[in-house]
């Protein structure tokens, strides 16, 4: 069943998965068949197949989860550039995919990783209250 929506106001999950999984795929993706037709990136049971000369535009998610099957599609997505809001979905299906895809596209940073390690596996240095040098 395809689903023409232009309302941003319907399902703004949706329109916030496009742009994640395009950031995704623009940043990791690699070109396949003969290296103009599309990009693809894959990382943390993610698929994300982008069709950028393609009109309209189409991307794709696939994704592991609970199925026999390795990947199902969950996301599947038409747009025109010119009419971004306007956009065909044909398959949509809510789950642990999105927060899979989101922290790929914005990991946490480097020193709050660092501090919760630190945190759990050592002491931090201990700081002297009340001692002044007079």
């Amino acid at each position: 069943m395809k689903i023409l929506t232009d309302d941003p106001d319907w399902a703004p999950e949706l329109y916030e998965a496009r742009v994640l999984a395009v950031s995704f795929v623009s940043k990791h993706g690699r070109w396949q068949h003969d290296a103009v037709s599309f990009l693809v990136a894959e990382r943390n049971g993610v698929r994300v197949t982008y069709y950028p000369h393609r009109s309209p535009l189409m991307l794709t998610v696939d994704a592991s989860g609970e199925s026999v099957e390795p990947l199902a599609r969950v996301f599947k997505i038409e747009w025109n550039t010119a009419d971004a809001w306007r956009a065909a979905v044909e398959t949509y299906h809510r789950g642990r995919w999105q927060s899979r895809l989101k922290a790929m596209v914005h990991p946490r940073p480097w020193l709050e990783r660092w501090r919760a390690l630190a945190t759990f596996t050592g002491s931090l240095p201990r700081q002297q209250i009340g001692v002044s040098k007079s």
